[in-house]
């Protein structure tokens, strides 16, 4: 099995079995994001402890398998993390995330979903 065959399995767990999916009831942020171009759609609450680090986040959305894994996988990794951690985070991050060096520029910007979402929500 190669490198691109386990990142390939570990996408398809993410986008299968999204890690922090649904809903908080106390949140500090809360964003509804999507890409009309493909139609994929997240929304999201995040809730930031005394630190002002994140202590939880959720989500729901419908999109394809990119879009999914990788709001899995960026989600599960902003747990811990200050917004001004956040908001450094880049596309080249969430590509590391998906284990990819490039995309489409169509999933590009399935995979950048969650992202501009997270940093949206943050900047208002």
């Amino acid at each position: 099995m190669s490198i691109s065959d386990i990142y390939r399995e570990e996408i398809i767990d993410h986008a299968k079995n999204p890690r922090n999916y649904g809903k908080l009831t106390d949140y500090d942020f809360e964003h509804k994001e999507s890409n009309p171009v493909c139609g994929d759609t997240i929304s999201f609450q995040m809730k930031l402890d005394e630190q002002k680090k994140v202590k939880a986040i959720a989500f729901e959305g419908n999109g394809c398998t990119v879009s999914q894994a990788s709001t899995s996988l960026l989600f599960e990794s902003v747990i811990g993390k200050t917004i001004e951690e956040i908001n450094k985070l880049s596309s080249g991050d969430v590509l590391q995330l998906l284990g990819v060096e490039s995309l489409t520029p169509a999933r590009m910007k399935c995979a950048l979903l969650s992202l501009s979402a997270l940093k949206k929500a943050t900047k208002q």
